[in-house]
């Protein structure tokens, strides 16, 4: 194992168990595994997480929580949700069969500060040309019932799932692999619902699995299918996640408007690849806004 100190940190914490370099060319392409210092921190104990979920409660669409057993198969917001309030869902989380996810909970400073430090080793990895794509890091807390599954999904950002206390199993397919992720589910994610990733069997004989105990933290790349099934113990962990630029999304928005048109449209290049044609597609979907802003007025 390699670790990494990070420039401007405290102490010793974020580190790459390959090679660095290994995983810096894995970045955005492999998953690939890490290692970091927030386990057993005291801002990620039950109590301060409580207070947490209480504040992100109070903001618009910062809290989502379901219960139940779910399949692979399942998709977000079709399940119940526990007739609880947070604190007691936290507080009854090991038998409650629930998943909690708070979000952007970097707007406490303390959080921030923690989220700093993640955001300066990604940007290390990247590198001075890829950290100029990246912005917007964010914080997610997950608190887990044991056993709970969380279904086949994908993502469109830089994640990394980060295991604070518990265990569980994580599954991640290759984010290029079209029988697993389609063009289409792609374009539907950005073009239509978040929840466009379809679970397909075969995925589970062609992923890659990591098991994460208090510690371990797993890079998902954009787009890469993904599936979570968690010990049985009570789960807390993280996502840890930065953005591309808006007009990466919007490639695929314009390939979704040109299929629905009849026409197979050529997948975006890369980040950080030459692509004229991309820019074409992003400069007309930019103009097809205005004019029908202008007409909505």
């Amino acid at each position: 194992m390699l670790t990494r100190t990070v420039p401007g940190t405290s102490h010793t914490q974020w580190g790459t168990v390959d090679s660095f370099t290994a995983s810096c060319a894995a970045l955005h392409k492999q998953p690939f595994a890490a290692q970091h210092p927030l386990a057993g921190h005291p801002l990620f104990s039950i109590e301060a997480l409580t207070k947490v979920a209480e504040a992100a409660s109070k903001r618009e669409g910062d809290v989502y929580v379901d219960a139940g057993d779910l399949s692979l198969a399942d998709k977000w917001g079709t399940t119940p949700k526990p007739n609880m309030t947070i604190p007691e869902i936290i507080d009854r989380i090991e038998t409650a069969g629930a998943w909690l996810v708070m979000k952007h909970v970097e707007l406490d400073p303390a959080y921030k500060a923690l989220l700093d430090e993640y955001e300066a080793f990604v940007r290390e990895l990247a590198g001075p040309e890829g950290s100029r794509l990246l912005s917007n890091a964010e914080m997610l807390v997950f608190i887990t019932s044991p056993g709970r599954k969380t279904p086949y999904h994908f993502d469109a950002e830089v994640n990394f799932l980060v295991q604070i206390q518990g265990s569980k199993d994580l599954w991640v397919c290759d984010p290029m692999d079209r029988s697993v992720t389609t063009e289409e589910e792609i374009e539907e994610y950005y073009s239509v619902s978040i929840t466009a990733g379809t679970y397909k069997p075969h995925a589970e004989t062609v992923a890659r699995k990591f098991t994460l105990h208090p510690g371990d933290a797993v890079h998902i790349p954009t787009h890469a299918a993904h599936w979570v099934q968690n010990h049985d113990n009570v789960s807390i962990s993280l996502s840890l996640n930065m953005e591309f630029p808006r007009r990466y999304g919007d490639v695929y928005r314009a390939n979704h408007k040109l299929r629905k048109l009849g026409l197979v449209p050529r997948p975006p290049q890369p980040p950080g690849a030459p692509a004229f044609v991309d820019s074409s597609k992003v400069a007309a979907l930019s103009g097809f806004r205005r004019v029908k802003s202008l007409i909505s007025r």
